[in-house]
């Protein structure tokens, strides 16, 4: 039987990165993984905390593979054969069911958050089977055991042992800790019987794929011959939002002519199946139709996928031998991109415990507590950010404020991080002024939506009060752009990574 410090179930990059990490600081470990790469999947948008946070790991774990996948420019230079696609931030643009897209004064009808300078310092949406691939090859070059294809059997007593078999071949480990990044199939969780999270702000369902020959939106717009003189960067090199009456539709362009696409509605389930449900809404969105006439999909091989409501935790992310990854620990939505971004913040704060408090079980129990109660705070705020939107997809500028609460957080992090060299959980989810701000406006949107309040004015007002009380997390001039809805730039200036 081999004995190893940690084994890691999961090779998506997530598990991945952790193995290499814990390799690098001295632990024994043991990356296992029931499927095999390059193979598809989603949540594929990089942000400028997603960007830092990596480069952080890179230099202080001397992973200088990885550096270079922090900025379009640089990823272009050094892993040109990986496929990616430039990300210069966030556009939103708001449909009306059953009428083509209009452009309103002001930019009503648009939103656009600008994450980076330039092309060369951009984020980047991350194709997953071509990056993820790349992560587990880098495993597989290190002194880590890795197997793929491999199915798992767990069993406990004061470590674990783990039977495993690949191509009818058995293997037995023993480890002193198990770190699961299965995502949602949370095999860990699942055998200790720990109890599912239930309770959210968010009621969303999805179906998605990826697509080849999908016509990039700004060119619909220039068939409408409507002004894009203000945007402040190309639509499409961002993570494109259609902002629907029932949900929302991401767009991420990649530069292989691949295209991740995919409608999320806020509703628990939907009787309908992929196929039809995805044909309902581009009839019901003209100008999104315009956008697929000619595109095809490309994978998964089976074609679109749909799921259930998307919403998952569990009410414990770790024990004192275990510990769930961030997108294991829960799911809530991709509204904000935030996926990439707090899988890193939550391998950054694993692997520092494991590297602190491995020789202390009493530390290191403690510490896992307050990894598992991050966790669940992190995806709290997460919820309610979300709901918000949801809440307000009926009235644009109340969406356009709503999306603002998620750009406050997320730039306070960037602040806290890049220029007061502090830790805070992702999002600031730890300061508590913050989220009840956060909660008090998920309660005012709420009660909006419930009353079906239309009148400008009271809209207005509400408007205003979001605005004071978001004043203290308002570091990069929101609410007031010089163009309406124009955001030039918002990201905190990055000094080297602390």
């Amino acid at each position: 039987m081999q004995q190893f410090d940690v084994v890691i179930l999961g090779a998506g990059f997530g598990g991945s990165l952790t193995a290499l990490l814990l390799n690098q600081i001295g632990r024994n470990v043991a990356l296992i993984d029931r499927g095999t790469h390059p193979r598809f999947s989603i949540g594929e948008s990089s942000t400028p905390i997603a960007d830092y946070l990596l480069e952080s790991l890179s230099e202080n774990y001397d992973l200088p593979q990885f550096q270079p996948f922090c900025k379009y420019g640089t990823w272009q230079e050094r892993y040109p054969q990986l496929a990616c696609g430039i990300k210069r931030g966030f556009s939103y643009f708001a449909h009306e069911p059953e009428q083509f897209f209009r452009q309103k004064s002001n930019h009503s009808s648009e939103l656009l958050v600008t994450a980076n300078l330039d092309e060369a310092s951009a984020d980047t949406h991350w194709f997953r089977a071509d990056v993820d691939h790349f992560f587990a090859e880098e495993v597989q070059k290190s002194s880590v055991v890795y197997l793929d294809q491999t199915e798992v059997v767990l069993a406990q007593s004061d470590d674990w042992t783990i039977q495993a078999e690949r191509r009818g071949e058995r293997f037995d480990f023993r480890a002193q800790f198990l770190i699961d990044a299965t995502g949602a199939m949370g095999v860990v969780p699942d055998f200790l019987g720990v109890e599912r999270q239930t309770v959210f702000e968010s009621c969303s369902t999805a179906v998605y794929g990826h697509f080849e020959n999908v016509t990039p939106w700004s060119e619909i717009l220039d068939q409408y011959e409507f002004d894009r003189s203000e945007y402040p960067f190309d639509c499409d090199q961002a993570a494109l939002h259609h902002v629907l009456s029932e949900g929302w539709m991401w767009q991420l362009r990649f530069n292989n002519d691949i295209t991740s696409a995919g409608f999320v509605l806020d509703s628990a389930k939907n009787a309908l199946s992929a196929i039809e449900l995805w044909q309902n809404l581009l009839s019901r969105y003209p100008s999104i139709l315009s956008q697929f006439e000619g595109a095809s999909i490309v994978s998964p091989e089976f074609g679109l996928c749909s799921t259930g409501r998307l919403q998952r935790g569990w009410k414990e992310c770790a024990g004192p031998n275990w510990a769930l990854l961030p997108h294991t620990a829960g799911f809530v939505d991709p509204l904000h991109s935030t996926g990439i971004a707090h899988t890193l913040c939550g391998i950054e704060r694993l692997v520092m415990t494991l590297e602190q408090c491995w020789r202390n079980s009493d530390e290191l129990s403690v510490a896992l507590s307050h990894y598992s109660e991050s966790i669940q705070a992190e995806l709290k705020l997460i919820d309610a950010l979300v709901a918000c939107c949801y809440r307000s997809l009926k009235q644009f500028d109340l969406f356009t404020t709503s999306a603002l609460f998620y750009f406050a957080a997320a730039t306070s992090f960037e602040h806290q991080r890049c220029n007061e060299q502090k830790r805070p959980l992702f999002l600031c989810a730890d300061d508590v002024d913050l989220s009840n701000i956060i909660g008090g406006w998920l309660n005012e949107v709420s009660q909006i939506q419930e009353k079906n309040v239309s009148n400008p004015d009271e809209i207005k007002q509400a408007i205003l009060n979001a605005e004071t009380k978001l004043k203290p997390w308002n570091r990069v001039g929101l609410f007031h752009p010089d163009v309406p809805n124009m955001y030039y730039y918002t990201a905190a200036p990055k000094p080297e990574p602390q």
